[in-house]
């Protein structure tokens, strides 16, 4: 004799397809979080690049302006008197820019891909413990992550939710 078919309750289905949505919305936060970090990867190139500008094209001496009619008794004490405002930053301040910018985007890309892989880890039903840690991470990016995540630790209270990612 076969066993009979399982009977699953309206219940149980929504829980199911909440977690698929579920899934699928991590997956979607992943990759928007990951892109849209990448936005600063333009200001790292930048300041990359600033901090290798040699000297040299910094310090250009400004042009002497021609002396007016009236003149100034010293015009000598009157030019040393005016700093050089052409000189240029040290290189270490734009390669500490780029390095602080450099950091935030990892961050931001082992973010987004820890939130796509919570989106796999509900998909598989495992590691329940990160899911709702990533779920709690993700209620900083207001109004998505939060809603994202509060849906994440609501639904997870579920009994039907908790059955799923014990086997």
């Amino acid at each position: 004799m076969t066993a009979p078919p399982e009977v699953i309750s309206e219940r149980q289905i929504i829980a199911l397809d909440r977690l698929r949505l579920l899934s699928l919305a991590y997956y979607i936060s992943g990759a928007i979080g990951a892109a849209m970090v990448s936005f600063l990867l333009i200001h790292f190139i930048v300041l990359i690049g600033i901090s290798f500008i040699p000297a040299s094209q910094w310090d250009q001496s400004p042009a002497k302006p021609a002396l007016s009619q009236q003149g100034s008794p010293s015009p000598s004490a009157q030019a040393s008197a005016i700093p050089n405002k052409n000189e240029a930053p040290p290189p270490i301040v734009f390669r500490l820019i780029a390095a602080a910018i450099g950091f935030i985007i990892v961050c931001g890309w082992i973010l987004g891909a820890l939130t796509a892989y919570a989106g796999y880890c509900i998909k598989k039903r495992k590691h329940k413990l990160l899911v709702l840690i990533m779920a709690a991470i993700n209620c900083i990016w207001i109004p998505y992550g939060t809603i994202l995540g509060i849906a994440t630790i609501l639904l997870f209270q579920w009994s039907e939710v908790k059955a799923e990612f014990k086997t």
